[in-house]
């Protein structure tokens, strides 16, 4: 691959127009630059490109390049790249239907959008030439076509990064206007709660009116039946007459509300029909929390996700000092960090000391053993900002009484499911967000009873929308060497070497399929909708195709989470039997709490059904954890693919190259299918040993 040239500058157009005539037009590119430009890309809805696909155009000469009507005409985009550097983009959009063609063309810096270029191309008239609106690129319209002139100087393109986003911020961003009136916390309120129940389009509409009318008519009946009943219970039949007028009175109202609110959100998708149709064609997202269709700009995104996190993280939390005083450094020497190293710092190289000890790695060897349970006693302290700060102030005797051990959700599910190495790929699972929700909000009733609920729940989301803009920056970093630097081969060949090390993961197998399997979907949907059209048989092929893949996981799931209810009930039995045959005894005579009052064939009765229940309970989480990834992905894959901070020929480039890694997980994980079968089919001590690892190192002093 080529190496990427830094820095962007304004792109340099050739534009003017020219009359086509019979059924080919030819653009004849003069090439003055001193560059080779070779095919890169094209989407050609109607005709074809006519011209061998390999043949390059070099400087100093002209290039003919060769385009037939088809019965619908001619309509498409086609772009070239430069073969040193692949940083300075030829693209063309023309069109020739009835009457005049239509021809225009970018050099330098590809647009922001090439479709939308076609649709504003100027009319071709013969001889006669006009110059973009820089006067840097021209071309003129000939017997045959078009002839193009590339200028001598032609500027470069590179991608954008956070850092110049962060370095440029956003001044005005949350600034109110001078003198401004703060508004009202109820207008605001309520501005809120009619932007966050906006239906995103009709078919929204259609569907919340549905429900909402739904519910209203369910609520009726159930107070026009309910009533009456409880009056007969409470006061006989003067009770029973009472209770019919006010159900009926109320089930009239519900009835009524419900349907006055249904048909409300009916009429309002309705009216959301003309946003829709220009948020779809312009790449949008719907955002439903503001109620609007909204660009994604990946950089952007990072940047605020980091300002969202050190909120969140709060100001107790130690940032890195590299002056920082502690009494001792025996933790931080176990790790092999500084004193003063950031979260992040520690966090990476526990995970990375852990896996080199790991059970799993040195099966029989107690020393391993031993330093895995001290360095996830050693990260629980450093991870949790309270604990560091007595660490650093008193040592291990600062710590020493922390004795209530404490599952870490994070670490728990990351090692269950896939280890750190997947993490990257998949972000914290969101069960292990849930999780550490719960253990969060029980904390903040226990230290702070007035604590803020919302504002956990806030954090959770915040946590999600983090964990997806990093997905989708990991995906655009292992893209990079495809999409920008048009190395298949090499891409290849480093995809199939990091599956090969994801598949030897616990779960590994598993985690690949369903990460290919997903980044497949979003991909065909996503070409198929750019390259032949939202309403196109592609695109319905691929929506099918993914809805049919999320109802089967939805399927998995629920009759796992089946199978776990039965299982759970059966070690219910089985230990409800042993506490009868407890009380039997010690009402015989035998001491309460006396070890012997269980008798090992019931204590075996109890464990035997644990066992055997233990691969369906690992299994439904992982059916779970499958769902997860599904809607997650989805939402990475739409900021990845719909990132307006690049143009619509990467975007598609990071299509075609989300298509490709996905294939190669599917391989990998085929791979390993033997594998694979054996762990949706776990064993009992198979399941245990899991979980028991995972558990020696999530636990953490307290």
């Amino acid at each position: 691959s080529s190496s990427m040239s830094r820095g962007r500058l304004a792109s340099s157009c050739v534009s003017g127009p020219a009359t086509c005539f019979g059924a080919m037009l030819v653009v004849s590119v003069s090439n003055d630059s001193e560059h080779t430009f070779v095919y890169d890309g094209e989407y050609i809805s109607s005709g074809e490109f006519k011209t061998e696909r390999d043949k390059e155009i070099t400087p100093s000469a002209t290039t003919r390049l060769e385009f037939t009507t088809s019965v619908s005409g001619l309509n498409g985009l086609i772009w070239f790249v430069d073969k040193e550097t692949h940083t300075r983009y030829l693209s063309m959009a023309l069109a020739k239907h009835i009457g005049p063609a239509s021809f225009t063309c970018t050099v330098g810096v590809p647009p922001a959008n090439l479709k939308t270029e076609l649709s504003q191309a100027p009319k071709i008239d013969k001889d006669q030439e006009v110059s973009a609106g820089d006067a840097s690129c021209r071309w003129v319209g000939t017997d045959e076509g078009v002839l193009l002139k590339v200028p001598k100087e032609v500027p470069f393109w590179s991608p954008p990064t956070a850092a110049e986003y962060r370095a440029v911020g956003d001044p005005a961003a949350g600034a109110a206007p001078a003198g401004a009136a703060l508004p009202d916390e109820g207008d605001a309120a309520a501005a809120d709660f009619l932007a966050q129940t906006r239906p995103r389009d009709a078919g929204d509409g259609l569907a919340r009116g549905l429900k909402t009318a739904g519910a209203g008519i369910a609520s009726g009946l159930a107070t026009a039946i309910g009533a009456p009943v409880i009056g007969a219970r409470s006061e006989g039949a003067l009770g029973f007459l009472k209770g019919v007028g006010v159900g009926l009175a109320g089930g009239v109202a519900l009835t009524v509300g419900g349907v006055v609110g249904g048909t409300t959100q009916v009429v309002r998708g309705l009216g959301q029909i003309p946003a829709a149709y220009r948020g779809r064609h312009e790449e949008k997202v719907w955002d439903q929390e503001t109620g609007t269709w909204v660009d994604i700009n990946l950089c952007e995104l990072e940047v605020k996700t980091e300002q969202e996190k050190e909120e969140d993280d709060g100001a107790g939390t130690p940032s890195g000092d590299p002056n920082v005083t502690v009494k001792e450094t025996e933790y931080y020497d176990l790790l092999k960090v500084a004193p003063g190293a950031a979260p992040s710092e520690i966090k990476k190289a526990y995970y990375k000391e852990a896996r080199q000890c790991h059970p799993d790695k040195n099966p029989g060897d107690e020393a391993a053993t031993a330093k895995f349970q001290k360095l996830s006693e050693v990260y629980q302290v450093l991870s949790d900002p309270e604990a560091r700060k007595k660490y650093d102030r008193d040592g291990q005797a600062g710590v020493a009484d922390m004795k209530q051990a404490q599952l870490d959700p994070a670490a728990f599910f990351s090692l269950l499911f896939g280890s750190e190495k997947f993490l990257p790929w998949t972000g914290e699972l969101h069960m292990a967000m849930q999780m550490d929700h719960f253990a969060k909000t029980a904390m903040a009733a226990e230290d702070e009873p007035q604590q803020d609920e919302d504002k956990l729940s806030k954090q959770v989301k915040r946590r999600q929308n983090r964990r997806e803009v990093l997905c989708a920056a990991h995906l655009r970093e292992k893209t990079e060497r495809l999409v920008y630097g048009r190395d298949l081969a090499g891409f290849e060949e480093q995809m199939r070497l990091e599956a090969h090390e994801l598949a030897n993961a616990q779960f590994g197998p598993e985690l690949l399929l369903a990460l290919g399997e997903i980044y497949q979907l979003r991909a065909e949907i996503y070409l198929a909708n750019e390259l032949a059209g939202r309403f196109s048989m592609a695109k319905r092929i691929a929506s099918l195709k993914h809805n049919a893949t999320m109802a089967k996981h939805g399927m998995h799931f629920y009759s796992n989470a089946a199978g776990s209810l039965w299982r759970a009930k059966k070690v219910y039995s089985a230990a409800s039997s042993a506490s009868a045959a407890t009380k039997k005894k010690e009402g015989e005579g035998t001491a309460p709490g006396d070890p012997d009052a269980l008798d090992e064939e019931q204590a075996k009765i109890v464990e035997s059904a644990i066992d055997d229940a233990l691969p369906t309970f690992l299994q439904t989480a992982w059916s779970y954890v499958v769902r997860d990834i599904d809607s997650t992905m989805k939402n990475v894959g739409r900021k990845f693919l719909q990132d307006k901070s690049v143009p619509w020929q990467i975007r598609v480039r990071r299509a075609q190259a989300l298509q490709r890694l996905g294939q190669l997980f599917a391989e990998a994980s085929q791979g390993a299918s033997a594998q694979g079968e054996r762990s949706r089919a776990q064993a009992s001590e198979e399941a245990k040993a899991k979980l028991q690892e995972a558990m020696l190192g999530a636990f953490k002093e307290k």
